[in-house]
């Protein structure tokens, strides 16, 4: 799958100022490519992945994959494709308070068909946490809640995964698991990567780096 951003287009509105983020951007990558995404803040990393998941329209320009054009179907078609290709992961590991990390990594696979339980299970056991399944949020560390929004970002085996500053809240130990276990994951997997972050211990993991200014000529 080659990922390509034309020629995008991009502003946002601040009071009464309307504040350019990208001018005429391009970028192509390709299946199995890792690039980290940096930059200060307000320069529009998490817009930039908002747009490529199909959850923020560009001003103009298009984001295609494989030459389907995202912005230009419906939503609804628009969410099928994101759930089928790309998986996501924040910088707070989002999960449910209520249910297991296994319950959570198996949030994606509500409605469908098959069965993932055993393959989230396994994903689990992958990221070492063979002992953390019936584990609650609140019991985890946030190493430990990075490693479960990672195996719920891949549960349904996406072409692409966003990860939006996934080492904010962990230290330079930590960081560099999750990053180490990030790059296991783009070798073993040949998943395409994209990583926005302030910390460039990634840079020893992975050297293609795109940096977005306020303004991208």
């Amino acid at each position: 799958m080659i990922l390509t951003l034309k020629n995008i287009d991009k502003t946002f509105s601040h009071a009464d100022e309307t504040v350019p983020l990208f001018r005429q951007f391009e970028m192509t990558i390709s299946q199995g490519q890792a690039v980290v995404v940096m930059g200060p803040s307000g320069s529009g990393k998490t817009t930039f992945l908002r747009m490529i998941h199909g959850l923020e329209p560009p001003d103009s320009g298009d984001v295609l994959f494989d030459g389907f054009s995202l912005y230009s179907c419906d939503d609804r078609t628009r969410r099928k494709f994101r759930c089928a290709t790309i998986g996501f992961s924040d910088q707070h590991a989002r999960m449910l308070p209520q249910l297991t990390a296994l319950e959570n990594v198996l949030l994606p696979t509500l409605g469908l068909k098959k069965n993932l339980d055993d393959y989230g299970r396994s994903l689990l056991y992958e990221f070492g946490l063979e002992n953390r399944t019936n584990f609650f949020p609140h019991q985890l560390s946030g190493g430990e809640r990075q490693r479960v929004a990672l195996a719920r970002a891949l549960v349904l085996s996406p072409k692409l995964l966003l990860l939006d500053e996934p080492s904010a809240a962990l230290d330079a130990d930590r960081s560099d698991a999750i990053f180490a276990l990030i790059q296991q994951l783009n070798i073993q997997k040949q998943v395409s990567v994209l990583l926005t972050t302030h910390n460039r211990r990634v840079l020893d993991f992975f050297p293609d780096v795109v940096y977005l200014d306020r303004v991208n000529p």
